[in-house]
């Protein structure tokens, strides 16, 4: 029966997440229009928005729709064509339905959540970049309901109707606004933007250094309203809940308070998530302690894993999908490895019976029990999340356990919930509990707001200055130059091997007979070894030449792996955006994945932000030794000299290439290199033309490298008969008509050519007439 439960269980939400990911939308939704499609939009906000450092989003539930057609002048315009806001010159508006997230550079207006607006939008089917390793964003979004996008460059154009939305939601986002208005006027942005985080949820004015140093020593979790925030919550409130009933005779002896301050904690947990931004996160945190709460309501208070396993599968059949969200998977793999660390702690301690009183204990006993607890437990989740930390976010603290003592006792809880100000006041009150210091100065500024302006902002500032310590505590930490380390993608193979490996040795004198356990540990540890030796095989015992084209967009990037273990990258892509970093996002987690955690040589092609913006990433933080390029530089740019000072600082060796003068290593692993472009001592070349072009001969195959040349430094190369034939080329200018002349592709004669550009780029690559070209010359273009 149990058997046929799990696999319907199985099969249930199989069908859910098949039902999120390839959805059949129905007629009038706005995935059925043929996108990329520019449209006038009508609908309303909701959700707040996004307000971060360089840029805006807006979250648009969609109702109406014109898809031809312009505006009338105004709503309320005499014109027989426009008697009514709905009419339009040239098209009539359709009902429509959908979520739009729409991303403005600019967002200067006052928009809030129920803002009925009008908007003319071209609208985008989300895309992942399909370089492997790199984040899921069209699942990320389509499992938030999310399967159109927008992007605008400021919101002049946005026009509001009125309001939306319902009236208790009105009055919720009302108090979260003002809220976050005292934090701003009060405090620097900063302690400010922490605030905001940890009361009310908005995390979006982080500054990334500062969301680096969190992750850097492992307290990124304090950042986000989520398992900590509302478990403390929960916690507090059932303390408090508890001990004012208890003061009741009648209570005790009637009733159980137990159950009753469970039944009491519920809906305080629940208008704490409402006022936390009800985020999907914060909402499955609500959901495990509401299953954990049953369990008191319910008599099986030391049942901790199967209401784990029952919030696992109620959020799953809330949020489809949610089990591929990284905070899910962090949540409940630290959840459990604190229950099994815990169970495992208490059964290894023989019970001592105590002979005297609490507060006749001396400070050491006293301290003792709780700290050994708090080791146990941040242990017991930094080793529970370990690998998926790596797979997420690819970095490993060494000063978790430090962070996490020193931060999440003072900042982790500085969560503010209206209903918890007399929980907060009265739990650190009655025990002196320091650690809580952060509900105290935060609930208690919140509910000033209504009485006592001035004694809010004292309070609010006190709290500041608090958070403005913490973040101090953590850059200080993240400084250190062994704090953390960035790590390669563990498989999911290894990532089993490694909760087996725990298991085992956790529960190791517990498993019986003796000889199953050395078999079990034997099999795990030659699982370990024969894994480690393929990837060493795979890594430094190479005997082929294995070249990478990866999707950076509107770029270029070329991952070399030459016989042995030397590894070479050519470009590295880049974008205007100064919060995204190609580097980070999309080059360094295809290394990873590869098992590559060493990159020797860096080449740079020419100096254009498509081509350099993700090299300083690599440079930074992948071991390079030496850097090639044409020694021309890119004035003004802040990425480039970003990526010089970065080789200066690592001591990275540089070389000017250019034909005629010689490559350092003119063979790598038997690969011949040659540099046939620029020519030495040539000058007049605009930056395209000037590109490095390098050719890579190994065994009968030759690989062409031409960065950005145009037709000028085509003919240039022709010069040269005898060097230009390969069997594969990287298409010069990403296809652009002014390169891949006739003369220059037959001089090359390739096999396979790679162009590599945006999708729907504004700039039309690869030109139709080079396409046709290739196709003319039986060339096989991807």
């Amino acid at each position: 029966m149990l058997s046929c439960l799990l696999c319907a269980t199985f099969a249930a939400g199989r069908a859910a997440v098949q039902r999120v990911h390839v959805p059949d939308f129905p007629a009038h939704h706005l995935r059925q229009i043929s996108l990329p499609k520019e449209v006038v939009l009508e609908g309303w906000l909701y959700r707040e928005p996004e307000r971060g450092p360089t840029r805006g989003r807006l979250h648009l539930e969609a109702e109406r729709v014109w898809q031809d057609g312009k505006p009338c002048p105004t709503a309320d315009s005499s014109s027989r064509r426009c008697q009514a806001a709905s009419v339009w010159q040239d098209g009539k508006p359709r009902p429509t339905a959908g979520k739009v997230r729409i991303t403005v550079r600019h967002l200067q207006d006052d928009w809030r959540y129920g803002d009925r607006l009008r908007v003319t939008l071209k609208l985008r089917a989300p895309r992942n970049f399909h370089t492997p390793g790199s984040f899921d964003h069209v699942g990320y979004l389509a499992r938030r309901g999310i399967y159109v996008t927008a992007f605008l460059w400021n919101d002049e154009g946005i026009k509001c109707l009125g309001k939306s939305g319902t009236g208790l939601r009105h009055r919720i986002e009302r108090v979260r606004r003002t809220v976050g208005a005292v934090f701003d006027a009060q405090l620097a942005p900063t302690p400010a933007a922490v605030l905001r985080a940890l009361i009310i949820g908005d995390k979006s004015r982080i500054d990334p250094e500062v969301r680096h140093d969190f992750q850097s020593v492992g307290a990124a979790h304090v950042l986000a309203i989520s398992g900590l925030h509302v478990g403390m919550v929960a916690f507090l409130a059932y303390r408090v809940w508890w001990w004012l009933l208890g003061r009741s005779r009648y209570l005790l002896i009637a009733w159980s308070v137990p159950k009753l301050a469970a039944t009491l904690t519920v809906p305080v947990v629940l208008v704490y998530a409402v006022l936390a931004g009800g985020s999907v996160p914060t909402w499955r945190a609500v959901t495990m302690a509401c299953v954990f709460l049953g369990a008191v309501l319910f008599d099986q208070k030391e049942e901790g894993v199967r209401s784990l396993a029952l919030a696992a599968l109620i959020i799953c059949s809330l949020w489809p999908g949610a089990v591929f969200d990284a905070s899910f998977q962090l949540s409940f793999a630290a959840v459990l490895a604190i229950l099994l660390g815990l169970h495992r702690f208490r059964a290894g301690r023989e019970p001592v019976e105590e002979t005297e009183a609490w507060w006749q204990q001396g400070w050491a006993r006293r301290l003792v029990r709780p700290l050994s607890l708090f080791c146990v437990v941040s242990l017991s989740a930094m080793a529970g999340s370990l690998p998926l930390v790596a797979v997420h976010f690819h970095i490993v603290s060494f000063v978790g356990l430090l962070a996490n003592l020193l931060v999440v006792p003072l900042l982790g809880s500085g969560v503010i919930v209206p209903g918890l100000v007399a929980a907060g006041i009265v739990s650190v009150l009655s025990r002196h509990d320091v650690r809580n210091i952060g509900v105290v100065l935060g609930s208690v500024a919140v509910a000033l707001l209504v009485v006592n302006v001035w004694a809010a902002t004292v309070l609010v500032k006190l709290a500041g200055r608090i958070v403005q310590a913490m973040v101090w505590l953590v850059e200080s930490l993240a400084a250190f130059p062994y704090a953390a380390t960035y790590v390669v993608t563990p498989t999911p193979f290894e990532i089993a091997l490694f909760y087996g490996l725990c298991v085992t040795l956790l529960f190791f004198s517990r498993i019986t007979p003796p000889a199953l356990r050395k078999t079990l540990l034997v099999c795990l540890v030659g699982a370990v070894l024969i894994d480690g030796g393929y990837w060493i095989a795979q890594r430094y015992v190479r005997t082929g030449l294995r070249v990478t084209f990866l999707d950076v967009g509107q770029g270029d990037a070329t991952v070399i792996e030459f016989p042995g273990s030397h590894v070479m990258v050519i470009d590295g892509g880049g974008f205007l955006s100064r919060t995204f970093d190609s580097g980070e996002a999309i080059l360094a987690p295809f290394l990873w994945q590869k098992k590559i955690g060493r990159v020797d040589t860096l080449v740079l092609t020419h100096p254009h932000l498509d081509h350099y913006g993700g090299l300083e990433f690599l440079a930074r933080h992948f071991g390079v030794t030496s850097f090639w390029s044409n020694g021309r530089q890119s004035k003004g740019s802040r990425r480039f000299t970003a990526l010089g000072e970065t080789l200066t600082e690592r001591g990275i060796e540089r070389h000017v290439l250019c034909r005629g003068a010689g490559v350092p290593r003119p063979e790598i692993g038997g690969v011949h290199i040659q540099v046939l472009h620029p020519p030495c001592g040539r000058t007049g070349l605009d930056t395209n033309n000037s590109s490095l072009v390098l050719r890579l001969s190994h065994g009968e195959v030759d690989v062409l490298l031409t960065g950005d040349v145009e037709t000028t430094a085509e003919a240039m190369l022709l010069s040269t008969p005898g060097t230009l034939d390969s069997e594969i080329l990287k298409v010069p200018h990403h296809g652009s008509r002014t390169s891949s002349s006739p003369r220059f592709l037959e001089a090359v004669s390739p096999d396979v050519a790679v162009a590599s550009l945006g999708h729907l780029n504004r700039f039309d690559f690869p030109s139709p007439e080079v396409v046709e070209r290739y196709e003319r010359q039986g060339v096989g273009l991807l």
